[in-house]
């Protein structure tokens, strides 16, 4: 073997190593990871739409959660706000490539991303300071220095009427409810108030549930039942829901910090304060319960007792049944 074909495959190689490395992406949303592999979004040494959009953005596409990136049909309005991925599935004819054109956009190749809009504006790579779009953002046309749109950016395409008409779906992307997702957010969950306390961060806020409800049940004179399962769910639950809403957190219409319950979307603050109610009645429920074991049957105050004890079993079993169905809405 030569010397320069040696050289030759040796630079090749080296080149697969760099593409591999930029297309690499960690991905939260398992969407995300399958848009990166179509057609237009494949990394390059020059251009990474992940990386660029990241820097445009600031969104921290590794910490997605599923479910943040949807699949609707071209023709929603779901399209027009946000981020979104213009997709078609197939080998289709480009009915706008001009006679004059290149052959290659005569035809599209499939599965691809045809183009990415922000607002229903088509995204074209930008200029980094020293002028190439290697290290540049993305946005919509007449951008400094501007580069290829992103995408496959073919001829004659790059109308969203158009994309609408070519794409076999649009994968929408809720653009400002996670920007900022790697900083700006950060500073807006650095002191977060969680219930009626302020804490750091959800491990604080999880470690302080946990020492409140032993210290309940240490306080505990009688025998166990049904009221300790009912608050021993409850504290699982808003432990999980507050520690996933806090890795990446999500900005609802008031810019308050949402989150998922049982598949429904409320805000963190709500749950918070559920969970602090939950205690709050246990609390009171124990202590009645004590009361009438130190009192004994001939208590004449026994039936008051007893009642405010199911009284207050029956509001915590009420704040339960809202963690399940999802529906916290901050009514307790």
């Amino acid at each position: 073997m030569k010397r320069s074909d040696l050289k030759r495959i040796i630079r090749e190689e080296l080149i697969n190593v760099i593409r591999t490395q930029n297309i690499t992406e960690a991905f939260g949303d398992p969407l995300a990871a399958k848009l990166s592999k179509l057609g237009g979004m494949k990394s390059s040494r020059w251009q990474n739409f992940w990386r660029s959009s990241a820097k445009t953005f600031d969104i921290a596409w590794d910490k997605l959660p599923k479910g943040s990136i949807r699949k609707v049909q071209p023709t929603s309005p779901d399209v027009k706000k946000g981020m979104a991925f213009y997709v078609i599935n197939q080998d289709v004819p480009n009915p706008f490539a001009s006679s004059r054109g290149w052959s290659y956009d005569t035809n599209l190749r499939g599965p691809a991303v045809l183009a990415v809009t922000v607002d229903n504006k088509i995204q074209y790579y930008g200029a980094d300071r020293s002028g190439g779009t290697r290290g540049g953002g993305i946005g919509p046309k007449g951008g400094y220095k501007q580069g290829s749109a992103v995408g496959k950016g073919s001829y004659g395409t790059l109308m969203v009427k158009k994309l609408k008409q070519l794409a076999d779906v649009v994968y929408v992307f809720d653009l400002e409810s996670y920007r900022g997702g790697t900083s700006a957010l950060k500073a807006k969950r650095a002191e977060l108030k969680l219930g009626k306390d302020t804490f750091k961060d959800a491990k604080t806020w999880k470690q302080a549930n946990l020492r409140r409800y032993q210290s309940i049940i240490q306080a505990r004179v009688g025998s166990r039942d049904q009221v300790d399962a009912m608050v021993a769910k409850i504290v699982k639950m808003s432990n999980e829901t507050v520690e996933q809403a806090m890795a990446l957190p999500k900005m609802g219409r008031y810019n308050n910090i949402m989150a998922t319950v049982n598949n429904n979307e409320v805000e963190l603050e709500n749950v918070t304060k559920a969970m602090s109610k939950s205690l709050y009645y246990y609390g009171e429920y124990i202590q009645l319960q004590n009361d009438m074991e130190r009192e004994g049957d001939a208590s004449f105050s026994k039936k008051y007792n007893e009642d405010r004890m199911k009284t207050k079993a029956g509001d915590i079993k009420k704040i339960l049944n809202k963690f399940k169905s999802g529906k916290l809405d901050g009514w307790y």
